[in-house]
């Protein structure tokens, strides 16, 4: 029987111990820069050119403001911390890093207790260390990069606090963090938008904490991102959107147009929430070690059955599971029997090679509802009628205990693929990547020498433009 991969969730608190000595400004309507810091000898602030170090950790207080210098270098010290108790703004024109001074110091970071404005940062590089959120308004983190976080300060680059803040994350990469990239607690709905970002290699301690590791709120969006896993780090898995203290209410989980592929596990979503997983390439996330512990493609875990989750045109391949359902409320996957029906369902998801040690489990229904999964393409078997799609589907006619897939009918041809078109008729190909951009044009396929990844191809043909979405 297939297990629920477990996931590794904290209660954030908004102090920390072990802090350096810390210097507090003193709240006169002040607007400080570095500059400014570096000119009073108490703060540990020093300057030479455009490089500051801060050997001590350094507060601006609630009635202060702060706003970073562009083009500037900031070593921090082991233990060091900028907090901002006040307005202030990290968007700069040129290129910010934050660093720790050498290779043994393991700095804080940038903690933000702001309470009375969003903190906007953009063109902030961050190595070592992060930001930790618990204003009232959130942040919005726009072209930023998080590398090589230390997780002392937390467990992720980019911490989430404060219930009811609100998060933008725009166009930002996040690499080789020590646990996960970006993470809320638990008991804090903090609604988060995550767009065209790339997640690459997090959770370098090897632990049970995936890349993106989220609580179920108003509104919780990730789109047009790419989650890819090392490999080696065989317990870390892709995104999970959770819900595990029993909140309740308007809780909204969109999971779009993404690319997620070498990770332990491709998506999780736990419990109560209204989830739609639309149009994402979910591929390889097959690194577990022992597939009773995880390995789905996308994993639904809701033993209280409230979950409602609409899943459509995705691909889902080479994953240890392509989907498990553990319960939930609504969980639809595909219904086509009418259009105009509320629940109406077009599928369009690919499955292909799901499984392990030989058997294939491109959905598995292990829960005693009945799933519908019509309007699907299963590409791993050879002909799309009832009784080949039957072998990569687990559900009641395997177990009665279990609940019945739907499945049929099936679509008869793959909607990711241009086989169905003849070479001689086609005039030209464009590939494009996700976003948009023009990379390959040419007679043929145009895939060759191509990374890995989600391509939309635009075929000309005597009979006008069709596009398809493909693979490789």
């Amino acid at each position: 029987m297939k297990k629920t991969t477990s996931i590794v969730f904290t209660l954030l608190l908004a102090t920390l111990t072990a802090l350096a000595d810390t210097y507090q400004t003193a709240g006169n309507g002040t607007t400080w820069t570095l500059t400014k810091l570096s000119e009073v000898a108490e703060s540990g602030v020093t300057k030479a050119d455009n490089t500051f170090t801060m050997t001590e950790s350094v507060e601006i207080v609630s009635d202060d403001r702060f706003e970073i210098e562009s083009g500037v270098k900031v070593m921090m010290g082991d233990r060091v911390q900028l907090r901002i108790s006040c307005d202030a703004d990290f968007t700069a024109d040129e290129r910010v890093l934050f660093t720790s001074t050498d290779t043994e110091s393991q700095p804080y970071g940038i903690y933000l207790s702001n309470d009375n404005s969003a903190t906007a940062f953009r063109n902030i590089d961050f190595e070592y260390a992060g930001i930790r959120c618990f204003g009232a308004y959130g942040a919005d983190i726009t072209d930023c990069t998080f590398r090589y976080h230390n997780a002392v300060s937390g467990t992720a680059a980019l911490s989430l606090g404060a219930n009811g803040a609100q998060f933008s994350v725009t166009g930002c990469t996040f690499e080789k963090s020590a646990r996960c990239a970006i993470a809320g607690a638990a008991n804090f709905c903090n609604p988060v938008t995550i767009t065209d970002c790339v997640f690459e290699g997090n959770g370098t301690d090897n632990r049970n904490y995936p890349q993106i590791n989220l609580t179920a709120a108003e509104n919780v969006v990730i789109r047009n991102c790419k989650v890819t896993g090392n490999p080696a780090h065989n317990m870390v898995g892709g995104i999970c959107v959770s819900n595990l203290v029993g909140l309740t209410g308007d809780l909204n989980t969109l999971i779009e147009d993404c690319d997620i592929r070498e990770n332990r596990y491709g998506l999780a979503l736990y419990c109560e929430q209204n989830a739609k997983v639309l149009n994402n390439t979910i591929v390889n996330n097959n690194h577990e070690t022992n597939p009773m512990n995880g390995g789905s493609g996308i994993n639904l875990y809701d033993p209280q059955k409230t979950q409602t989750t609409f899943i459509t045109g995705n691909y889902i391949e080479n994953n240890l599971w392509g989907i498990t359902v553990i319960g939930g409320k609504n969980i639809n996957i595909g219904k086509v029997e009418d259009k105009e029906a509320a629940d109406y369902n077009p599928g369009l998801n690919v499955f292909l090679n799901n499984g392990f040690n030989g058997t294939p489990y491109d959905l598995y229904n292990n829960s005693p509802n009945t799933v519908y999964a019509q309007g699907n393409f299963w590409k791993s078997v050879a002909i799309q009628d009832e009784e080949h799609i039957e072998t990569v589907v687990f559900h009641k006619n395997d177990d009665p205990k279990l609940g019945e897939v739907i499945f049929m009918p099936a679509l008869p041809s793959d909607p990711t693929g241009i086989e169905d078109i003849s070479a001689e008729d086609i005039k030209g190909i464009e590939v494009y990547d996700l976003n948009g951009t023009l990379v390959a044009k040419s007679k043929d396929s145009g895939l060759q020498g191509l990374r890995p990844g989600t391509y939309i191809i635009r075929t000309t043909t005597a009979d006008g433009v069709k596009a398809h979405k493909v693979i490789r």
